[in-house]
């Protein structure tokens, strides 16, 4: 009988432990509408300011070690992707810094193809998010990028640029270190 019980004892342990792991990492679905604004950083772009709806589907998907991958379709009102419709799904890997790059690969007249469109960081439930969307460079029109001094945002929930701006620096934190987006 005493050996039933030092049996019993890790096999609930066991269980308990395997249950809690998969629960954990069991991806969970997402579907969401968001209004919010599209606005140029700095404050000598504050006038750049238009509201938009974002439009997120997927699962995400936690590992054991924590890392987050998103797989789904993100639509933004009035945006143009150079990728044909039927190739936007998305996986999106989440940086430590809490980032996720959005990339499309897809395949066209059969090449392949990339198009980076930004940088997603969001909440645990998606209800709050931000992009960092690439821009052309002026100087290099082969070059897309993001400044923290004059980059394209989009954020949602936000009626307005002041409440982006907040959610955006609060999503954005590990990213920024210490800084913030104005």
């Amino acid at each position: 009988m005493l050996k039933n019980k030092f049996l019993v004892i890790p096999l609930l342990f066991a269980v308990t432990l395997g249950v809690i792991l998969s629960v954990k990492t069991f991806p969970k679905q997402y579907t969401v509408n968001l209004e919010g604004v599209k606005y140029q950083l700095g404050t000598e772009n504050n006038h750049f300011t238009e509201p938009i709806t974002i439009r997120i589907d997927g699962k995400l998907q936690q590992s054991l070690t924590g890392s987050k991958t998103f797989k789904g379709t993100i639509d933004i009102d009035d945006e143009k992707i150079p990728v044909p419709e039927d190739q936007r799904g998305l996986e999106i890997m989440f940086q430590d810094n809490g980032g996720g790059p959005i990339v499309y690969s897809y395949f066209e007249n059969g090449r392949p193809g990339t198009y980076g469109y930004g940088v997603l960081y969001t909440n645990s439930n998606f209800s709050e998010v931000t992009i960092a969307t690439f821009q052309k460079d002026e100087t290099d029109l082969s070059n897309r990028g993001w400044t923290s001094e004059n980059g394209q945002m989009i954020t949602a929930p936000a009626a307005n640029r002041t409440e982006a701006l907040k959610i955006s620096n609060e999503l954005m934190k590990d990213y920024l270190k210490g800084n913030s987006l104005k």
